[in-house]
């Protein structure tokens, strides 16, 4: 069986976590440091509609209308607290529901968390 390959979809890079200067330099390598999962905040949930521009999101291009089915923090770690992962319903312009959507949608662009 032979995978699908997909191409023209970019995602983000992934960072390296920082290694703190060691006074000795012996002592510290990259083993030994554990990278802190960064987890974003945002006010979004099941049953919200967002309305993300192309920039905003990857997966699909143009504007994108969703109503939010799930928020996928525990995804989002790998992203440096930048990008969540969304799943829902897409919504036509004339406001029915189309198909299933999963996206990869910058945390910049939601509403921002009310702690």
């Amino acid at each position: 069986m032979v995978p699908t390959v997909r191409f023209g979809t970019e995602l983000p890079r992934l960072r390296r976590p920082q290694i703190p200067p060691a006074s000795w330099p012996d002592e510290l390598d990259e083993r030994t440091v554990t990278p802190t999962p960064i987890t974003p905040e945002v006010a979004v949930a099941p049953g919200d509609v967002v309305l993300l521009c192309e920039q905003d999101y990857q997966h699909g291009s143009g504007p994108l209308r969703l109503r939010i089915v799930c928020v996928r923090l525990d995804l989002s770690l790998w992203y440096d607290g930048q990008w969540v992962w969304l799943e829902g319903i897409e919504l036509n312009p004339d406001g029915r529901a189309g198909r299933f959507r999963q996206v990869l949608a910058r945390v910049a662009a939601l509403p921002p968390s009310k702690v």
